[in-house]
């Protein structure tokens, strides 16, 4: 696996990882399916195709196995899965990409989540 070498103020370097996954933000647990691009010991960024979370929304993020929900949408709920918290720090249009939106995140902490 290659990092993406820092080029910018970031704190630590990417590792490029594609995967779903699903995030819930707000009192009323709205939650989304989004695609992440790439990540570090310190956050993810995140691709949209629909408005992002508020900057500084607390979120609560768990990685999807696309795999399994292909096979039997139903087997994802039995499977546990990695869960994080996570702060929207930044958000931006994008206007060379598949996506509309890019999100910055930065991990509030991680655990494991039985389904």
């Amino acid at each position: 696996m290659r990092l993406v070498k820092r080029t910018d103020n970031r704190e630590k370097d990417r590792i490029p990882h594609e995967a779903f996954i699903r995030y819930c933000a707000g009192e009323r647990g709205e939650c989304r399916i989004a695609r992440m691009v790439n990540y570090s010991s310190t956050g993810m960024y995140l691709e949209l195709d629909y408005p992002p979370p508020k900057l500084g929304a607390n979120l609560l993020i768990e990685v999807l196995d696309q795999e399994a929900a292909i096979q039997d949408p139903m087997i994802e709920y039995q499977n546990s899965k990695t869960c994080y918290y996570a702060k929207v720090i930044w958000k931006k249009n994008l206007s060379h990409s598949n996506a509309e939106y890019g999100v910055g995140l930065r991990y509030l902490f991680s655990a494991e989540h039985e389904g």
